[in-house]
């Protein structure tokens, strides 16, 4: 496997990107990866670190495609910017995945005109794997904020897509599709979610009806299917309750004297076991499903442990041939 990680344009780049590549090559002797942008700034912070280089090569790019740029004007004007070049390459070369901590917009519209989307898609969904109260199982949001305007046809694609992804990558037969709404019952819901209701009753995938935005993380469903505004909205609620929870918590061990503390020195290790689990950087990021190639946004704050696991992530779908596992299960859904 090869793999192309941009290594600017995120919070913590380039030092966490080329960390968190030096981490995935150490953990996994058959992966090459390749480091775009600046090449003298990556040469100068590889100077002094330990790795095999035989798998590791520098694509430069001189510019940088920052949050503040405009998505589509920035992708057909800073041509020269490592998220474009690393576009490109993954596009038109002998490469099976592409990370990057860049501008989300941007990395879905390069996605989609560059490298181009699976025949008969209407737009790629960002897909990030959710923990589960059951211990190793994961459940993939489809879409996680990149679509916030959708059809119900659309909603539907990206139920086939998260379905195939969690049959070759996560092995479940025959995954459980649920549709994120404001009630469990058939009738609740808006227009929009009414309609893709109706549609997945109909099709051929194991849909188990709504399922609402406060068992996200329950594992009763293996894919969540939502709009990217609903979804965006229930992932970033959860994720702010729950750094709430652990702040309150250390607050109130803090304030609660000997007996607390003795109490949190007892449950540390499970905290920390539960912390880890919750993490961004231990999911890595989101994939976007519908495009021909592989192509992974990590979180844009993303440090040495969370690039790996993107990096992993995008190795792990390229070997389970993800992107023909989509194209078929959408011809075999297309009349459905």
């Amino acid at each position: 496997m090869k793999i192309i990680l941009d290594c600017f344009g995120g919070d913590n780049c380039p030092d966490s990107a080329i960390d968190g590549a030096l981490l995935a090559l150490e953990e996994n002797k058959d992966l090459n990866i390749v480091l775009c942008g600046d090449e003298a700034v990556i040469g100068a912070y590889l100077a002094d670190k330990s790795y095999d280089k035989s798998r590791v090569s520098i694509l430069h790019a001189g510019d940088v495609l920052t949050n503040d740029d405009s998505p589509t004007l920035a992708i057909r004007r800073k041509k020269d910017s490592s998220m474009v070049v690393a576009l490109r390459a993954l596009a038109d070369g002998d490469y099976d995945g592409l990370v990057s901590s860049g501008n989300t917009g941007a990395l879905l519209v390069g996605a989609s005109v560059i490298v181009k989307l699976i025949d008969g898609v209407q737009r790629a969904s960002l897909s990030p794997l959710l923990p589960t109260l059951i211990d190793g199982k994961s459940t993939i949001l489809v879409d996680g904020g990149a679509n916030v305007d959708c059809k119900a046809s659309m909603l539907k694609e990206f139920a086939v897509m998260g379905s195939a992804f969690m049959n070759a990558v996560c092995g479940v037969k025959y995954p459980k599709v649920a549709l994120l709404n404001n009630g469990a019952e058939e009738e609740k819901g808006n227009a929009l979610t009414k309609e893709t209701h109706a549609l997945l009753k109909d099709s051929d995938l194991n849909f188990v009806g709504n399922l609402e935005a406060r068992d996200l993380f329950t594992g009763d469903a293996d894919v969540i299917v939502a709009d990217g505004f609903a979804g965006n909205v229930g992932i970033k609620s959860a994720e702010g309750m729950g750094k709430v929870i652990f702040k309150m918590l250390k607050r109130y061990i803090l304030e609660g004297g000997l007996r607390a503390k003795l109490g949190y020195l007892l449950l540390k290790p499970s905290l920390k076991k539960l912390k880890g689990i919750m993490s961004s950087d231990a999911v890595g990021g989101g994939v976007f499903l519908g495009v021909k190639k592989i192509v992974v946004k990590a979180h844009g704050a993303s440090n040495a442990l969370a690039f790996k696991n993107a990096i992993s992530r995008a190795d792990e779908m390229a070997r389970a041939g993800v992107v023909d596992k989509i194209a078929e299960a959408l011809e075999k859904n297309e009349n459905v």
